[in-house]
């Protein structure tokens, strides 16, 4: 099953979590482009990332995708799947 991926590091200041930074680039990042994907977000990170951004970045995707993961390609569990019409 191919996922559309996003790496939440993607979203830090040089490998660096720093809230301000990070809320910044969320508002100014291309959700569109997960329109109608499955989405994975990646879990695992060398940066401490706290909860509440894979929740914002959860809640960013969920009414744009068709479902949205959370872990690795191999290992990961549904934390949204769009209801069907």
């Amino acid at each position: 099953m191919p996922f559309s991926v996003l790496d939440p590091e993607d979203l830090l200041e040089n490998g660096v979590f720093k809230e301000a930074a990070f809320l910044e680039k969320a508002d100014n990042f291309d959700w569109l482009q997960f329109e109608n994907k499955q989405v994975l977000v990646r879990g695992c990170s060398s940066a401490l990332i706290p909860p509440w951004a894979f929740m914002l970045i959860t809640g960013k995707l969920a009414h744009l995708a068709k479902n949205v993961r959370f872990g690795n390609e191999h290992d990961n569990l549904v934390v949204f799947r769009k209801k069907k019409d």
